[in-house]
């Protein structure tokens, strides 16, 4: 198991994708699997919560099959979820709060970055996640301002892949 970890918009979704496809192994992003099975993640934070959120996170995130897995970027968070994390190769995709202004600039599908503030609501939660993020880690990616093939290439080369 491959799990990639980061902040929201470091790109662990189109990372995943990508890197799934160039180790043939099957891709699995946990959100996606939220949202198909319980609405958007808007919908479910407006409706139940944060908490309910994590729940489904959990569960989800438990039963995952093997592959690249794309996490969501709170899942680190609880305990539970780090213990499953631990059983395969944790990447973080690290990326500063320049190179995530143009990502998350007028995003409507994150709603902890709703907001004209969605920047300092983005440092706010890479501050209190960073050493959570740090400590799990096997391997540290900076993803700022590269192409998704060299970021691939990157962890591929860092797993010993190519």
């Amino acid at each position: 198991m491959i799990y990639l970890i980061g902040p929201m918009a470091s790109g662990k979704s189109t990372v995943g994708k990508s890197l799934a496809a160039a180790l043939s192994l099957p891709f699995v992003d946990t959100d996606e699997l939220i949202v198909a099975a319980h609405g958007s993640i808007a919908s479910i934070f407006a409706a139940h919560g944060e908490q309910r959120f994590r729940d489904l996170e959990e569960e989800t995130l438990a039963g995952v099959p093997e592959g690249v897995i794309a996490t969501g970027g709170g899942a680190v968070l609880r305990e539970s979820n780090r213990k499953v994390l631990a059983g395969g190769t944790v990447v973080y995709l690290e990326m500063t709060a320049d190179g995530a202004a143009a990502r998350i600039k007028g995003d409507s599908t994150r709603p902890l970055l709703a907001g004209d503030q969605a920047l300092n609501a983005w440092k706010t939660l890479l501050a209190a996640r960073k050493d959570i993020y740090e400590s799990i880690a096997d391997v540290r990616i900076l993803v700022d301002g590269k192409p998704v093939l060299q970021i691939v290439e990157e962890i591929a080369a860092r797993l010993g892949r190519m």
